[in-house]
């Protein structure tokens, strides 16, 4: 009798392979081969030396994750064939590699829209490193998993602060929760999630805008301001010039005179910025006052104002010109910008105008000034008891 013939096992099409690295870790990444096509795809997955009971965690992890994605392409390959597999590959990129490229990749933005980005990665890492899941891919970024960073968030700590004794302010909260709602956003653009999982969450759940306290100028301190000396002329020029334009301190530092034109009939001078902040034009009317406040230059490109690169050095001078002027207000440069709000609604200005003199996208931002208006009027109301007293009608 002959001798019997072996049984071939079928190879598997999707294989976990480790790649080792310099540094002692190892990749994971699949070996997709199917109807004679191969196919590579590295999972962003790291088995790393187990030197703690949080290495072994999370490289169980990883290993579950990786058999995860290899059932997925497996069955991919049945329903869709190897020619859509990438399609499919996209939703294993892990969550903390997609961070990285959506901060990275940003033409035209601003380098503070590009620091928000990094920020929220590094909070994100923080957090993932707090629960050894370093390596959560895309696909399984769900509501509980944004609900569960949103409360860690609640309770992070300040690493900017020496003392690291401090959490995160809520405005720091609403900044990381809105960055994270925009890059999930641009995934489900891209194909590569089905949908946005914090759109999900409810309204207790999130971050929320609190009301705060906008210091401003009266008008009445407005002008001792202007009929109080600065040891720092320029500087006081800027500010007052910001007071009467709205511009922020870092367009003010970018102000040149090609940026004032003119209407075309000749009877108005206006100035068309592109604030750096929001990448927003807006075109302001400049009154007498504003023109008067600006230096002559021999060069149009040259900056009108020129101010101390240090922010702190600008805040202290500020400071000092503000109690000579018997004003007990802590006065920083965004001041400026306030009291321009303020001054616009309070001479009539409707707040939509308000809002595109700001360049504010959104009209609620700029109704935090109109309700320091609205409490004006009730204090208003309010003095009438002061005159009348107890007094009542028959």
């Amino acid at each position: 009798m002959g001798r019997p013939k072996k049984k071939t096992k079928a190879k598997e099409p999707v294989r976990i392979r480790e790649r080792r690295l310099a540094n002692g870790s190892r990749s994971l990444y699949l070996d997709i081969y199917s109807k004679g096509v191969r196919k590579v795809e590295s999972l962003g997955l790291y088995l790393v030396p187990e030197n703690t009971p949080l290495d072994r965690v999370q490289n169980e992890h990883a290993k579950n994750v990786a058999e995860k994605i290899k059932s997925q392409r497996i069955i991919a390959l049945q329903n869709y064939g190897i020619g859509n597999l990438d399609k499919v590959m996209k939703g294993s990129m892990p969550l903390l590699s997609y961070l990285e490229k959506y901060a990275s990749e940003g033409s035209g933005l601003t380098e503070s829209t590009m620091k928000g980005r990094r920020f929220m990665r590094g909070k994100m890492e923080e957090y993932l490193r707090s629960t050894g899941r370093l390596n959560i891919s895309m696909m399984e970024v769900d509501a509980d998993f944004c609900r569960s960073f949103i409360n860690f968030l609640r309770t992070a700590k300040n690493r900017r602060l020496k003392s690291g004794e401090r959490t995160i302010s809520n405005c720091t909260g609403l900044q990381i929760q809105a960055v994270l709602t925009a890059a999930l956003n641009t995934a489900l653009r891209d194909g590569i999630i089905e949908r946005n999982p914090m759109g999900m969450l409810t309204s207790k759940e999130r971050f929320h805008q609190q009301e705060s306290t906008r210091v401003y100028l009266p008008i009445d301190e407005l002008k001792a301001m202007m009929s109080t000396p600065c040891k720092d002329g320029e500087l006081k020029s800027a500010f007052l010039f910001a007071c009467f334009t709205g511009l922020r301190l870092s367009d003010i530092r970018a102000f040149t005179w090609n940026k004032v034109l003119e209407t075309p009939d000749g009877s108005t001078r206006y100035i068309r910025v592109r604030m750096l902040k929001t990448q927003q034009f807006v075109n302001v009317p400049l009154s007498r006052d504003a023109l008067g406040f600006l230096r002559e230059t021999e060069d149009a490109d040259e900056p009108v104002f020129r101010l101390s690169s240090a922010v702190s050095v600008i805040e202290n001078r500020l400071s000092e010109w503000a109690e000579n002027a018997g004003i007990e207000k802590h006065v920083t440069f965004h001041v400026s910008r306030h009291t321009f709000a303020t001054m616009m609604l309070t001479v009539g200005v409707d707040i939509y105008t308000v809002s595109n003199l700001l360049g504010h996208k959104n009209v609620a931002t700029t109704q935090i000034y109109g309700k320091i208006i609205d409490r004006k009027k009730i204090d208003a109301v309010r003095m009438m008891d002061s005159f009348f007293g107890n007094e009542r009608r028959p």
